[in-house]
């Protein structure tokens, strides 16, 4: 269990410096890195669906579907963000297959889309005519983050995994979107690759507990 869980924390810690570093001078070598620290998260993962549940490759799906939007993203935003809402509708379908919908995630979709259509109505002059590709966007990331989140009402450890990966996903996406509507520092693109990969090695980690 340890194994599973530092291995691909050590790969994290090489792949995330190593993206920074080479961003502005070798996009390439950097994209690569960028979707190899995704890809981290697959280790436990992937055990978990061959061992423990086969559910869980759904969230492999998820993972390398991640790993390719974080190469084509640095290429074509477009794209990069269709095949993010690709992973986003895989990880919805891996939470609501281990647990189904309940109030908490009514309550939490509700509060999210009210916090995004406030976020979208504020920025709509810096939006502009990017509006619709946002709205959906956020709507998808809204729906996934709630499907996570709502995972706590198990009461499990897998449940609190999956659910403060969720949070964290939605934090890093927001940040994003900040930066890509104002001017930000370079400690903002590193808080976001961190949330970001945290969120997804949380996850991943939590198919471990299927099962346990």
């Amino acid at each position: 269990m340890l194994l599973m869980i530092g291995a691909p924390v050590l790969c994290l810690l090489i792949c995330l410096p190593l993206y920074m570093y080479y961003k502005k001078s070798h996009l390439r070598l950097a994209v690569l890195y960028k979707s190899t620290g995704t890809l981290c998260a697959l280790i436990p993962a992937l055990v978990a669906a061959m061992r423990l549940d086969p559910r869980c490759y759904i969230c492999v799906a998820a993972l390398v579907i991640y790993a390719v939007a974080d190469y084509l993203l640095e290429y074509n935003i477009y794209i990069g963000a269709g095949f993010f809402i690709a992973g986003h509708v895989c990880y919805i379908a891996f939470f609501l297959q281990l647990f189904p919908v309940s109030a908490i995630h009514l309550v939490c979709l509700v509060c999210l889309f009210a916090v995004l259509a406030f976020v979208l109505y504020r920025n709509r002059k810096e939006i502009g005519k990017q509006m619709l590709p946002f709205s959906v966007y956020g709507g998808v990331l809204c729906v996934m983050t709630a499907c996570a989140v709502g995972c706590m009402a198990s009461f499990t450890l897998q449940g609190i995994l999956i659910a403060a990966g969720g949070a964290l996903f939605f934090i890093s996406d927001s940040i994003l979107l900040h930066r890509a509507l104002y001017p930000a520092g370079k400690s903002v693109s590193w808080v976001i690759m961190i949330t970001y990969y945290t969120a997804q090695l949380l996850i991943g980690i939590s198919c471990l507990k299927i099962g346990l």
